[in-house]
Formats: C-alpha cells, structure tokens, sequence
C-alpha cells in the first residue's frame, strides 16, 4: 500500500508541476483524514482541526516545488502539518470545555447508546489528555505514529532523527501513556454498574 501510494504521490506531483493544478486533488484525497487526525491528537476541535488541514494543503500545494523528489512525500507534508500546529499554539478555553461537558453530559441522559458514545467520547479525550502531558520528544514522536500514522523511517525524517531514537522515544512514551492512562481510570469515580458515576 504504502509503495502504491508513493507512485501515485509522486506521479500526482509531476502532474501539478507540469501544471495541473486538479492533480492535487488525488493527493489531499489520500492524507486529509490522516492530517486531520494529527490535528485532532493536538486537541483541537473539529472546526480548528478543519482550518489547520486546509492550510496545510494550501501550504503544500504552494510549496510543492521546493519538495525533493525521490524522499518520502509524508514526511514532507507532515512536517508542514506539524509546523503550522506549532505556530497556531491553538488551546481552547476552559468555557469551551464546560460547554462540551454540558452537551456530553446531556448526551448521556438520552440512553444507552448515547451513554456508550460519551463513554467512548472520555476515554478519547483521556487518550489526547494523556499525550499532552509527555514531553514534547516523546509528544511528537506519538503523535506522528499514531495520529499521522507515519512509519517509523517517515517520523525519522520528519523529526531528523534516527531510527532507535524514534523506536526508543515511542517505547518510553507507550510506558508512560499506560500508566497515566491506568491511574486515570483507578482515580475515576465509577457508578454501580461500573460507569462512569454522574
């Protein structure tokens, strides 16, 4: 898959610089829900995660021809990705929270499934809570992989690091990620049937 998507990257590529400008589309097509989840993993809300993938796009597609041909189109684009949430430095505020805690909170008291759903919607937001606290090196190594969902070799070419660096990175926050994540759900107030206590 991945060989099949560098082929089409790159013969894409040659296209918008021959001038085909709608040869991009194939591209955003491929990456935008895996740039999108990069920019969920930040904590960002639909809509702010919605404005960073355009920008990205926009940014790649006017940078397109400073990229190198022959290295991995990924990196490339995800380091953009990664940049441009650097710079934004995007956090909500603490009303933004409160008001999606009424919703969520609302939600629940609709049924089962929608209970699920805030469920789910929690242990989510644990997830993304739980990554925000890992120093940064570990931070963007997690978020590459998993969000992203770069290689390895792709993160170390976007993070310019080595190989181990990045295994070993991943392996200490994969250690730590489990234990905030157990500590979080041992400190959580449960209901009688094991929810979540409201």
């Amino acid at each position: 898959m991945e060989d099949r998507d560098a082929l089409a990257d790159l013969a894409d590529i040659h296209r918008v610089l021959a001038g085909d400008s709608r040869a991009f589309r194939p591209i955003v097509e491929r990456y935008a829900d895996r740039v999108l989840a990069f920019c969920r993993s930040r904590r960002l809300d639909e809509d702010e995660a919605a404005d960073v993938v355009q920008d990205v796009f926009l940014r790649a597609f006017r940078s397109l021809g400073s990229f190198r041909l022959g290295e991995s189109f990924p990196s490339w684009l995800f380091a953009i990705a990664a940049n441009r949430l650097r710079s934004r430095g995007s956090k909500r505020s603490s009303e933004e929270r409160k008001i999606e805690a009424v919703a969520a909170e609302e939600g629940a008291r609709e049924g089962p499934d929608a209970l699920a759903e805030a469920e789910r919607a929690f242990e989510a937001e644990a997830v993304r809570k739980a990554v925000a606290t890992l120093p940064a090196e570990q931070r963007s190594v997690v978020e590459l992989y998993y969000f992203a969902e770069l290689s390895v070799v792709e993160v170390t070419k976007v993070l310019g690091l080595g190989e181990e660096a990045v295994k070993s990175r991943l392996f200490r926050a994969r250690k730590r990620l489990r234990s905030l994540l157990e500590s979080e759900y041992h400190e959580q107030p449960r209901g009688v049937d094991g929810g979540i206590a409201s």
